[in-house]
């Protein structure tokens, strides 16, 4: 969801004016709390499209009617999304086609390609829709944005450690969760990050703050067991956004594909992901301070934003090493220094 951030940019700025709301599962809102280019968060129960609810779509339905919009911005290729917004009485529909998944767009009034399974940025591919519009830019920067008590609350919990603002590194092992399809093939492992935890206490000795969501709590535990670092486990015990606020004030992220990579590049706080399964050009900018790792199997990647099909070995993520990701990490240290 906050890779859409630039596009809802650029739509407030050829609708400057407006009242603009954007519709969005429950699950997802929290990236786009307080973006002062939305008026409006409509927050759906997400079951009702992944699930493909008749009663959610038509309640999703009823909610649009009777806000009475003029235009829908649909950065989404499925032709029931469509639907829903023809259904609604919306007559000006912008969106994507499908080539590849045959989705013609056939009800939408403007169209544009939707290209997830190549390697380009996908945020660029969503100002494809403001570009629609006749909008020209190409700013690509994301966005979120905390409120003062959330990023106090990030601060009280540091001070509670005892660690200082910009000397401390976060590493989130988690990962790989959304309503559509848990892919937890994109997780590098709690064993892996145990080693990498025991390698950056003995390159850098610096505190290093696990976070994660409450499902995510046992891989924290693995990681904690037996490891010689100054580890400050925080999984399950903060929210997302509080989590946002503590990649705020580190000096390095490093995770597995997961949101809260976005959040780095939002805030331009130095990151590292590692990378398996999916496709990090289509999902990472090209940045020296926000990099990712694979481990250069000609398998890989082997999905993008679609339905992922498994794998016999996940040799992708086998074969890349804790004292290889180390390698990477401190060779962007001396480049950033």
């Amino acid at each position: 969801m906050i890779l859409i951030t630039p596009a809802i940019r650029a739509l407030r700025s050829v609708h400057p004016n407006a009242h603009i709301s954007v519709v969005v599962g429950e699950w997802s809102k929290v990236a786009l709390e307080g973006n002062p280019n939305l008026d409006e968060i409509i927050a759906y129960p997400d079951p009702w499209i992944q699930n493909r609810q008749p009663l959610g779509y038509l309640k999703l339905v009823s909610i649009l009617r009777k806000k009475g919009f003029d235009v829908a911005y649909i950065f989404h290729s499925h032709p029931l999304i469509h639907l829903i917004t023809v259904l609604a009485g919306i007559s000006k529909r912008f969106g994507f086609f499908d080539f590849q998944l045959k989705k013609r767009g056939k009800l939408l009034t403007a169209k544009t390609e939707w290209q997830p399974n190549t390697d380009r940025y996908i945020a660029d591919n969503y100002l494809d829709i403001a570009r629609l519009t006749g909008w020209r830019g190409s700013d690509v920067a994301l966005d979120f944005f905390l409120t003062e008590e959330e990023r106090q609350y990030s601060n009280n919990l540091l001070a509670e450690n005892n660690i200082k603002s910009g000397e401390f590194l976060v590493v989130a092992p988690g990962g790989g969760v959304n309503p559509r399809q848990n892919v937890f093939e994109k997780r590098w492992g709690a064993a892996k990050f145990r080693e990498l935890c025991d390698l950056l206490h003995l390159n850098w000795d610096l505190p290093i703050v696990l976070t994660g969501s409450p499902q995510e709590v046992a891989i924290g535990e693995e990681i904690t067991r037996g490891t010689s670092a100054r580890v400050i486990n925080l999984i399950g015990k903060t929210g997302f956004r509080h989590t946002a606020g503590l990649i705020q004030r580190c000096c390095m992220l490093i995770c597995n594909d997961s949101a809260v990579m976005h959040v780095a590049v939002a805030f331009k706080i130095p990151s590292l992901a590692i990378f398996g399964p999916s496709n990090p050009r289509s999902l990472l900018p090209r940045s020296d301070l926000n990099q990712w790792i694979t481990s250069g199997l000609d398998c890989s990647p082997c999905y993008c934003n679609s339905i992922f099909e498994g794998c016999e070995h996940l040799r992708c993520m086998e074969e890349l090493s804790p004292e290889s990701v180390m390698e990477r990490i401190n060779v962007m240290r001396k480049q950033l220094i």
